[in-house]
């Protein structure tokens, strides 16, 4: 069975944020309201409000937070060209750490 792969909240997080989507309306389906009004409040520049939403959802969902439920949520917002690349960043990670454990 295949693992499912969990956002890693250095680095891919830091690279899903500076894509360009909609944090709000994909926090509201990964949070709630309130949190996204939060982050909202805190100020930021746009991608910096994505990263801390992501950071969130990952901080609340912990083992929820995947590659594949964001790429649901984007899918279901039709952001699909964001999803898509959100499934690249996945591929490139997973090849990268089948790599690093055959290389011994």
């Amino acid at each position: 069975k295949r693992q499912r792969a969990f956002l890693n909240m250095e680095c891919s997080t830091c690279t899903i944020a500076g894509y360009d989507f909609d944090w709000r309306h994909v926090g509201r389906r990964l949070l709630n309201d309130l949190k996204v009004r939060d982050i909202d409040r805190e100020g930021g520049s746009e991608e910096e409000k994505r990263e801390k939403m992501l950071l969130e959802w990952k901080k609340i969902k912990s083992r929820d937070a995947t590659f594949q439920a964001l790429v649901k949520v984007l899918r279901a917002i039709e952001n699909n060209a964001t999803a898509d690349r959100v499934e690249e960043l996945e591929k490139s990670k997973s090849q990268a750490r089948i790599a690093s454990t055959t290389d011994v």
